[in-house]
């Protein structure tokens, strides 16, 4: 009985170990390391994904087991081990009234010892440190399992929410994966400083996060600096201006400078009057922003119009210059285009 008791207990042992490390390793692996692999077709990360949209429910049947395999493991090694310590204790004249109650102290004592060490703290280093490979490996079983037993996991899980609710706490069922702009610069700091990006890719991806704090005004292109043509323009002279610029895009002026739209060589395209000049409905809409927009608005606006060239605005309502979809973007990736100053960029519209 006693031998059975040991592999009984050993068994729990492994089992415990199991539902630890399956709970850390889903709560560390992020999507972005699972996503892919379960677009490629791998059933293993489909499973996971299925699992971190249903994580609450996940932990609950790691936290089943665990329990589950705790008790059967205190039920079983405990006086198994005392069994077998006792003759020891016999051998060595310990008083026989002391002979029970020491051997308990030490069976339990070992028992906790090795649920603490081999239960719990391996598994959940394992996880920590490749969360990818131990919720691939872990983790589908442990779909299985929360699929089997889900009214129990149900149940249990719903209890819990309510007691949290009660708490004013609002349940998650996922892990967050969202961060704000300082939690982000904070992951970007410790990536660099523990060599995980370089200086060149930190200062980019920096640049990145403090791209909505700056206006579009520090990025605009005077409008007297801009090429531009008049609203009586022909096809013939839109071809030649275009030309003469380099620039694809080119903002259409009315009396006064005022900025009525802009216009793309490829509209002279199957245009047969071409001494004639572009109707008013040929010029093609341009989203117009204040001076002070964040940037990361800025873009916003111009993906929504599908262009690549704003105007930007100032207090009164008047023109200052424009913006490229080029000037803002390089400020991610490099310098801007050498000639940025001159006109519209090249890109494609919607």
């Amino acid at each position: 009985m006693t031998l059975v008791q040991l592999a009984v207990a050993a068994l729990t042992l492994v089992s415990n170990a199991f539902f630890v490390g399956g709970e850390f390793a889903m709560i560390s692996v992020r999507r972005s390391q699972i996503e892919p692999r379960a677009k490629d077709g791998d059933r293993r990360a489909e499973r996971v994904l299925w699992g971190l949209e249903h994580l609450s429910e996940m932990l609950a049947t790691a936290q089943l087991g665990v329990t589950a395999s705790s008790l059967v493991l205190g039920a079983m090694a405990e006086p198994a081990i005392a069994h077998l310590a006792e003759p020891l204790f016999t051998a060595v004249h310990v008083p026989h009234g002391l002979v029970h109650p020491v051997a308990f102290v030490l069976a339990l004592t070992l028992a906790t010892y090795l649920h603490m060490l081999v239960g719990e703290m391996v598994p959940k280093n394992i996880a920590l440190a490749a969360p990818e490979r131990s919720a691939l490996l872990l983790g589908p079983p442990m779909v299985a399992l929360t699929r089997a037993l889900r009214p129990v996991v149900v149940s249990i899980n719903a209890l819990a929410n309510t007691l949290l609710r009660l708490a004013r706490i609002e349940p998650a069922n996922e892990v967050a994966a969202a961060f704000t702009d300082e939690e982000l610069a904070r992951i970007v700091q410790d990536s660099r400083h523990a060599g995980l990006l370089s200086d060149t890719g930190g200062e980019r991806l920096r640049d990145a996060l403090e791209l909505g704090q700056r206006p579009v005004g520090d990025l605009l292109v005077p409008l007297s600096e801009m090429v531009t043509v008049d609203q009586r323009v022909t096809p013939d002279e839109l071809e030649r201006t275009a030309a003469r610029a380099g620039f694809s895009r080119l903002p259409v002026t009315g009396p006064a400078g005022t900025v009525l739209g802009y216009l793309h060589i490829k509209d002279t395209l199957g245009v047969v009057e071409r001494d004639r000049p572009f109707p008013r409905k040929a010029l093609r809409p341009m989203p117009r922003v204040h001076r002070d927009t964040p940037l990361d608005d800025t873009l916003t606006t111009m993906r929504a119009a599908g262009t690549q060239l704003a105007a930007v605005s100032g207090e009164q309502g008047e023109v200052l210059g424009f913006v490229t979809m080029t000037d803002v973007l390089g400020e991610l990736v490099g310098p801007p285009a050498p000639d940025r100053a001159r006109g519209a960029v090249e890109g494609a519209d919607q």
